[in-house]
């Protein structure tokens, strides 16, 4: 059963007008429009990890332990465990940029996502560069599906990636988009 709301405008108890649609649908605010906290976090690796703090880091086969919080809204993201954790059901955004280590003897540097503790196989789920003897970014970027509590993890496969003591050369996001 369909329900119709037929309004022109949406007013504050105070007589405000907080929204106005004209006969088009065309709706006209009178404020901005105020989000929700929405959840988010953006981190980074530095030296000062636990984890692996040599340089370059080298640590296969585990999720990787971002140490450095710059935003963490909702708590979504998990420094002891690597873990980002959606806290409610919804389309996430997941974008990380890493650098590749300069060291010559890992000349191919991979990087894979990893749903719930299984490797992402879906599109923009692994990256990497390769290049001998020189810095390279590893740039992807991709939407994933998750109910709450389910989460993802970042995983160096093979390589090295670079580090310094702010994180300047890495960031990782996590964001709820829908």
């Amino acid at each position: 059963m369909a329900s119709t709301l037929k309004v022109n405008t949406i007013a504050h108890s105070g007589g405000t007008n907080a929204m106005t649609i004209d006969s088009s649908g065309n709706a006209t605010f009178a404020q901005r429009v105020l989000h929700p906290q929405l959840p988010i976090a953006s981190v980074t690796l530095t030296t000062a990890n636990t984890q692996d703090a040599s340089n370059p880091y080298t640590t296969t086969g585990a999720d990787i332990l971002f140490d450095k919080v710059t935003i963490n809204r909702g708590s979504v993201y998990n420094t002891s465990n690597g873990r980002f954790t959606a806290p409610i059901t919804g389309l996430y955004k997941f974008t990380y940029n890493l650098l590749k280590d300069d060291d010559t003897a890992a000349n191919v540097t991979y990087v894979y996502v990893w749903k719930n503790g299984a490797e992402y196989t879906e599109a923009g789920g692994s990256g990497y560069t390769q290049s001998t003897g020189q810095y390279g970014m590893i740039s992807m970027s991709t939407l994933v599906s998750l109910n709450a509590t389910e989460y993802i993890t970042l995983r160096l496969t093979g390589g090295g990636l670079y580090l310094n003591a702010d994180g300047r050369y890495h960031g990782v996001i996590f964001e709820l988009v829908g």
